[in-house]
């Protein structure tokens, strides 16, 4: 109670205040009963600027902490018809913050009277008095036309738990005078000079007042004024605001952003000046979703709330807010800012947060922290969070609440979890209840959250199954990864689908995160893939190149079980390939898994081996023939009439009979051909019979070097051929007549064979050409 914190109530002292007019007045005394409490820090008007704290004083009659005289301060000067601002700020001179009014009158008919009509020129609304201060601050005072030129007085009175006037005697508070110079304007003679507006820097909050003025005030008379104001743009078009003819303006209740600007006319000149404007900010509305946290950081000054969207009952006098630590435990949990619930007058009282959006189908936590004081008294009989469709306690559902007393020496938490049937936005109000049957003057909280909770309990969590197309796989294998039960999915490797395929190459432990995109929270499940080794295979080939047709054996080994693309089922298998080729052998081992192993066989061609003879297609025995092989490097032969091999070439044979001669051609690369060749003998005995016994045919000279006859005693169509060892016809004649002329001039010199054939025999001699 009052009585614990406050001394014995001492009696009202009257004195005789100095007057600093130039004519003396005599003013009402009025001065505090107490020097605790309430404390004027600072009045600004002006050009004053006076501070002072609870161990400072003014001077005269000045009695501390209950009145000040600070009259012997250079006044200021204002002018009749001018606007001033004025700014008191309150605080304690102990460790409560207690509310109360503040007034300031001047005494401008300088009748020693503040009671005459406009003399009032500031009173507060109910405010809560903080600890270190607070500022209020009067949108204007506008010195009268009419007000007595000189120096007269100005009384500055802030009062607890009541409206003070004059003359009032405070129990707590303070009592501050000063005198003011009032002077004339001179008139003015030419148009305003350029001038700018000074509004708020800040956005306000709807149906707030702006307080706005002149950059620079004019000091001469006869100006008129007049404000425009533009919700359009800042080129307008702007209307003229109805009475807001002063140099400054408050606009009062403003919902939107608006635009305003000041006309300013000197009665005794032609012209007008239009003041550069200034935008006054209304802030829309303010909304949010899950996540929300508010731990009051973002308030600038004591009493304000997180944004315009915010609604407090009873602001600042029950429903209040910090910006530093205070006493009887109005700290922070975190930060340096925090809320509080003050005891006087007791009820209930109530913080509603701006809309918050909640969606039906998720559970969602709410929380907050609170404490008292460490005496632990009791008459905060309930603390709720509780949420509804507006900001009001018409249709509340509660979240949370103490169920009786709320006592915390320190801070404590208050949380549950709840649902909402439909989705939209909801408000959240902050509910307590007190009263001042006891000593615990404030509830104090801070750090509110709204959070989706992802326990298991919660249901908000998504129920993630994994399965593998097998558990098991070979070294090298793929392998398809099904995650189910989520909206989306997140694989240790990156991937995002809900199938992952993959081919470890060991055995792979792979995690998915799969998230309920509806509320936020994930679910981690692992899937481990055993990987068996596959064998490792590999091939031996006896011979990397064989010649075309030859054989190369080829040895896989490293494995169980092996399969030959060429259809071999053992591990060793002999291929004669005609061109290069590659083998494949496919191997498992005994747990089942398999690789393959590739075996390249080059291949060198066979040599393009043929043979030749000297002799036509038939010898007469006892010749001799050269048999010529080419195409290959080295040469063979074997005869089907002796038993006789021959190397080299050409060789020299003379068989008896017809024989096949075998010619195995080999190359550089070792490969081998074999080519056959019939030699046809012939006993040639028929010429010499003929020639001998019946010299039917001659030929000659032989040998020769030109011409050969050949002589006939039958007159019967013949055709004579020249035949070269190898049995190429190189001259060709036919003639009825019994001699015939061949001219072997243009051959070269060797054996020929000179054949006759008639239409009953065939005779053969054999000639030389030198």
């Amino acid at each position: 109670m009052k009585n614990i914190y406050k001394s014995i109530k001492v009696l009202s002292l009257a004195f005789l205040l100095a007057s600093g007019s130039t004519k003396a007045q005599t003013y009402c005394a009025a001065a505090a009963v107490s020097t605790f409490d309430e404390e004027i820090f600072n009045v600004t008007f002006a050009t004053l600027n006076n501070s002072s704290n609870c161990s400072t004083t003014g001077g005269g009659a000045s009695i501390l902490n209950r009145y000040s005289d600070y009259t012997t301060l250079t006044a200021p000067i204002v002018i009749q018809g001018f606007s001033y601002p004025l700014s008191i700020v309150v605080g304690q001179c102990g460790s409560f913050a207690y509310s109360g009014y503040c007034g300031a009158w001047i005494d401008y008919n300088q009748n020693g009277l503040f009671t005459d009509p406009g003399e009032q020129v500031y009173m507060s609304g109910n405010t809560t008095f903080a600890v270190a201060g607070v500022t209020l601050t009067a949108p204007s005072v506008t010195v009268p036309v009419t007000a007595n030129l000189g120096v007269t007085r100005m009384r500055v009175i802030a009062m607890e738990s009541g409206i003070p006037g004059p003359c009032t005697n405070p129990t707590w508070g303070e009592v501050e005078d000063y005198n003011i110079q009032i002077i004339s304007a001179t008139p003015c003679s030419a148009v305003p000079g350029a001038n700018s507006i000074n509004g708020p820097t800040a956005s306000i909050c709807p149906n707030a007042s702006a307080n706005m003025a002149l950059a620079t005030n004019y000091t001469v008379a006869g100006i008129s004024y007049q404000w425009l104001s533009s919700t359009t743009s800042s080129v307008g078009p702007f209307t003229a605001v109805p009475g807001a003819t002063n140099a400054n303006y408050s606009a009062p209740n403003l919902t939107v952003s608006t635009w305003f600007t000041l006309e300013a006319v000197c009665a005794n000149a032609s012209g007008t000046t239009v003041a550069t404007g200034t935008q006054v900010v209304v802030a829309g509305t303010t909304t949010n979703s899950v996540p929300y946290f508010e731990g009051f950081e973002g308030i600038g000054v004591a009493n304000q709330l997180p944004n315009c969207s915010w609604v407090a009952s009873n602001l600042p006098t029950n429903c209040q807010t910090y910006v530093s630590s205070n006493t009887l435990g109005r700290t922070p949990r975190t930060g340096s800012k925090f809320a509080s619930f003050f005891w006087n007058p007791g009820g209930t009282r109530y913080f509603y947060t701006n809309g918050i959006q909640l969606e039906a189908g998720i559970t969602y936590s709410a929380s907050l922290w609170y404490q008292t004081e460490y005496f632990g008294y009791n008459n905060w009989s309930d603390l709720s969070i509780l949420y509804g469709t507006t900001q009001t306690p018409t249709g509340l559902t509660s979240v949370a609440s103490t169920n009786g007393p709320a006592i915390a020496t320190i801070y404590k938490q208050l949380a549950n979890t709840f649902t909402v049937a439909t989705s939209g936005l909801y408000y959240f109000a902050i509910r307590a209840t007190g009263s001042t049957a006891s000593s615990a003057q404030y509830l104090t909280w801070d750090d509110l959250s709204i959070t989706i909770p992802c326990t298991p309990a919660s249901g908000n969590s998504p129920t993630i199954t994994v399965s593998a197309s097998s558990n098991t796989i070979c070294e090298g294998q793929s392998v398809n990864i099904t995650a189910n039960g989520a909206n989306t999915y997140t694989w240790s490797n990156g991937s995002n689908t809900n199938v992952l395929t993959e081919t470890p190459l060991m055995n792979t432990t792979y995690n998915v995160v799969g998230t309920n995109s509806l509320t936020g929270c994930t679910q981690t499940v692992v899937q481990t893939i055993a990987v068996s080794p596959s064998p490792n295979v590999f091939i031996i080939s006896n011979n990397a190149t064989v010649c075309a047709g030859s054989p190369a054996m080829l040895t896989a080994l490293g494995a169980l079980t092996y399969t030959w693309n060429n259809g071999s089922m053992t591990n060793v298998t002999t291929v004669s390939p005609l061109v290069a080729t590659t083998y494949t052998v496919l191997a498992s081992n005994a747990l089942g898994c398999s690789s393959q192993a590739t075996q390249l066989v080059g291949v060198n061609a066979l040599p393009n081996a043929a043979v030749a003879t000297s002799a036509p297609i038939e010898m007469c025995v006892g010749e001799t023939v050269n048999l010529t092989g080419t195409g290959a490097v080295s040469y063979q032969w074997l005869s089907s009439s002796s038993s006789i091999v021959y190397q080299g070439s050409p060789i020299s044979v003379s068989p008896n009979v017809t024989t096949t001669y075998t010619m195995t051609g080999t190359d550089a690369n070792g490969c081998s051909k074999s080519v056959t060749l019939v030699q046809t003998v012939n006993e040639c005995v028929g010429i010499n019979q003929i020639t001998a016994a019946s010299n039917i045919i001659s030929v000659f000279p032989n040998p020769t070097n030109g011409d050969i006859t050949i002589e006939t005693r039958n007159n019967s169509y013949k055709v004579v051929e020249v035949v070269d060892l190898s049995g190429r016809v190189i001259a060709s004649n036919g003639s009825a007549d019994e001699t015939i002329t061949m001219n072997m001039s243009a051959f070269a010199n060797g054996i020929y064979y000179v054949k006759i054939q008639t239409n009953t025999s065939t005779e053969v001699v054999k000639i030389v050409k030198n």
